[in-house]
């Protein structure tokens, strides 16, 4: 398995850049931004996730790709069936690392990162900072506060009275900017949006049920505006580039 002798990758080499993300839409976001330098470069990437055929995939990675991107779980798959290796990783990228911890991927992590070469450059994103991040890396201050330029309100109603109020709320607010609603369970936020869309609201959803098309369609009528209400479970919590959002309402308190 050799590298060709102008520096890029031939069929059977692992990658030299590895990204590691939490889900598979933040994957493909960063895929997007990676692909914006492949034809300049000829520096090829794949992004390999659960949810989907891994044929194609197999495929990529057959084939040789400078940089993956990756969730935890269906890389070890491949590197268990021997279609990749980290042997050249030398650039590692934990993106969102804290949401990779909530949703209890350390022993998958460590995994991955006991395969790679300790020379390697390690680069962590995370939005907050806990404990365990804390752990792995520590820059600048440790005083993480919410940003003051957003004006936080609470309002404490009983179950009942929830979704008059947050009607009441979309009557105030509303004027064509694009508005989050996060709920705790799948179940309530298709009937949450159910029940918006028969009372006129222009409303669609996002969770983990959802087909990989049907949430890639949703993300992209929200970023078109053309549905500026989107409701979502934690899969839309973090990483995800939707511009101008411009109001955020928990539906259900936040467990994290």
């Amino acid at each position: 398995m050799s590298t060709g002798s102008n520096g890029i990758t031939v069929k059977g080499d692992g990658p030299i850049v590895l990204v590691l993300a939490p889900t598979r839409e933040l994957g493909v976001q960063i895929q997007q931004e990676a692909t914006k330098f492949d034809a300049s470069s000829k520096i090829k990437n794949t992004c390999i996730y659960g949810g989907a055929p891994k044929g194609p995939q197999v495929r990529d990675l057959q084939k040789g790709v400078e940089i993956i991107i990756a969730t935890p779980g269906r890389l070890i798959d491949m590197l268990e069936s021997h279609h990749t290796n980290l042997r050249r990783v030398t650039y590692l990228v934990l993106d969102e690392a804290d949401r990779m911890l909530d949703m209890g991927f350390e022993p998958q992590m460590k995994k991955i990162v006991s395969q790679i070469r300790p020379d390697r450059q390690t680069l962590y994103w995370s939005a907050t900072q806990p404990k365990e991040v804390e752990q792995l890396v520590v820059i600048g201050s440790q005083d993480l506060k919410a940003k003051h330029s957003i004006q936080q309100h609470v309002d404490i109603v009983t179950e009942n009275q929830k979704y008059n109020k947050l009607v009441k709320l979309l009557d105030d607010i509303m004027d064509g900017s694009r508005i989050l609603i996060f709920m705790d369970m799948k179940k309530g936020c298709d009937q949450i949006t159910r029940q918006l869309r028969m009372d006129g609201w222009p409303a669609l959803s996002i969770h983990g049920d959802k087909s990989q098309a049907e949430r890639d369609w949703v993300l992209s009528e929200s970023k078109a505006g053309k549905s500026p209400i989107m409701t979502a479970t934690d899969v839309a919590a973090r990483g995800l580039d939707v511009k101008d959002v411009k109001y955020v309402i928990n539906y259900d308190f936040p467990g994290s």
